[in-house]
C-alpha cells in the first residue's frame, strides 16, 4: 500500500461571525484508485475534524450501521481505509464521485465551520510516477 493522499484542512476564525470558522482544504477534489489501494488522510492543526459521508454512500465503508463518519484526535489525523469495490462504477476507467462534509470545531469548542469536498474513485490507476513510464 502506498502512503495515503494527504488532505490538509485549514480553519480560520470568521472575522464577521464570532462562533464561525472558515474552512478550506488544499485538495477540494481527490482522485483515488481501487487498483492501487489509494486512501485519504485528513489532517487539521486548527481543531477537531469530523469527516462525514452519507453511510450508504461512503466509498470506504457503505454499511449503514457502521459507515459514514471519521474523527481526528486533537492535532491529529484520520485515514479513510481502502475503497469498497462494490462502490465503483462498472467501467474501470470511469470515476464515481462521492460528496462528503468536513466539519471543524475549534479546540475550545467555541467555533465551528464546514466544507463539502469530493473524492473521485475508479478501479484503474490514477497516478503514474516517472520511474513507471
Amino acid at each position: 500500500m502506498a502512503e495515503p493522499i494527504v488532505v490538509t484542512v485549514f480553519a480560520a476564525p470568521d472575522p464577521n461571525v464570532s462562533d464561525k470558522l472558515l474552512v478550506s482544504v488544499d485538495f477540494p477534489q481527490v482522485f483515488l484508485s481501487s487498483e492501487d489501494d489509494d486512501q485519504v488522510r485528513w489532517i487539521c492543526q486548527e481543531g477537531f475534524v469530523d469527516v462525514v459521508f452519507a453511510p450508504v454512500n461512503n466509498p470506504f465503508d457503505p454499511n449503514q450501521s457502521t459507515g459514514g463518519q471519521y474523527q481526528t484526535q486533537p492535532d491529529g489525523s484520520v485515514i479513510s481505509g481502502s475503497v469498497d469495490p462494490n462502490q465503483l462504477d462498472p467501467n474501470p476507467d470511469a470515476f464515481r464521485p462521492f460528496k462528503y462534509s468536513i466539519l471543524v470545531t475549534s479546540f475550545d469548542g467555541t467555533r465551528s465551520g464546514s466544507r463539502d469536498p469530493r473524492v473521485m474513485i475508479r478501479k484503474r490507476r490514477v497516478y503514474y510516477f516517472q520511474s513507471e513510464q
